[in-house]
C-alpha cells in the first residue's frame, strides 16, 4: 500500500490532536473526594495545659507521668463542677459545621457554650450576673479556631486546577449573655457561615475537601474581646466520660 503526503500529514495531525486531548484530560483531572461528609460535629470540653514536670503517674493501663493537679489554660473562665467550686456541672457545649450544597453553597456554622462563669481578674464589665456559687455570669465574647487544609478546583490562573492549599486558620466569635438562674452561668453563641466570616471562601462547585484540625476555644483575654492578646484557651474538642 502507498501512503502519500496528504495521507501522511493527516495521520500527523490526528497524533497531535490526540495528544492535546490527553494533555488536556490530565490538566483537568480532579482530585480524590468522598460522596459526601457533613456535618462535622464536636463536642467542647475545658481545655487543660500539658503535663511538662511531673509529679504523679496514672494508674496501669495507662501507666504515663502525669502532674497534680490539674491547670486550667484559661486564666479568665471556668465551668461549675461541684468538687472543685461548689457549683453544680451545667455546661454543655458543641460546635457543628453543617455543608450547604444549595447555591450559593457555603458552610453553616452553630455553636452553643453554656455555664460559663468568670474567674477571678476577669474584668467586672463582663462579669456583673453573680451566682449562688462560682464565678459570676461571662458576658464577653469567645473566639473558635481550628486548622484547615483545602483541596478543591479552584486553583491556578484559570481558576480550575485541583490543589491543596497550604493550611490556614479557619475563625469564628460566639457572644456571651448573663443567665437569670444563679445556679447557672452564661451562655455564649454562634451562628453564622464561612462565607459571612470571609466572604467567597466558599465557592460552589469546587468540590472543596476539607480537613479539620482540633477546634479550639479561646476566652476574651481579661476584657472579654475575642481575639484579645491576652486571650488563653477555654475549651477544646474532646469529650467527657462520667
Amino acid at each position: 500500500m502507498t501512503i502519500n503526503k496528504r495521507m501522511v500529514l493527516l495521520l500527523a495531525l490526528g497524533v497531535g490532536a490526540l495528544g492535546l486531548l490527553a494533555s488536556s484530560q490530565l490538566a483537568s483531572a480532579t482530585h480524590v473526594r468522598p460522596k459526601g461528609a457533613t456535618p462535622l460535629y464536636a463536642s467542647l470540653v475545658p481545655a487543660y495545659k500539658a503535663c511538662t514536670s511531673p509529679n504523679r503517674v496514672h494508674a496501669a493501663p495507662l501507666s504515663f507521668q502525669s502532674c497534680n493537679p490539674p491547670v486550667q489554660s484559661s486564666n479568665f473562665l471556668t465551668v461549675g463542677t461541684p468538687d472543685a467550686n461548689g457549683a453544680g456541672a451545667n455546661s454543655i457545649g458543641f460546635v457543628k459545621l453543617v455543608v450547604k450544597t444549595t447555591s450559593p453553597e457555603d458552610i453553616l456554622i452553630t455553636s452553643s457554650l453554656s455555664d460559663v462563669r468568670c474567674k477571678a481578674g476577669t474584668a467586672a464589665s463582663v462579669c456583673t450576673q453573680t451566682n449562688a456559687a462560682a464565678g459570676p455570669d461571662y458576658s464577653g465574647g469567645l473566639k473558635g479556631t481550628a486548622q484547615i487544609r483545602i483541596s478543591d478546583h479552584y486553583n491556578g490562573p484559570g481558576l480550575n486546577e485541583a490543589a491543596t492549599v497550604q493550611d490556614i486558620d479557619f475563625p469564628f466569635t460566639a457572644s456571651c449573655a448573663n443567665t437569670a438562674d444563679t445556679s447557672i452561668g452564661g451562655l455564649c453563641t454562634a451562628t453564622s457561615s464561612a462565607n459571612a466570616v470571609n466572604p467567597g471562601s466558599v465557592q460552589n462547585t469546587q468540590r472543596e475537601v476539607v480537613e479539620f484540625g482540633q477546634i479550639a476555644i479561646n476566652d476574651g483575654g481579661v476584657n472579654g474581646v475575642p481575639g484579645a492578646l491576652d486571650a488563653t484557651q477555654f475549651e477544646t474538642q474532646g469529650i467527657f466520660i462520667p
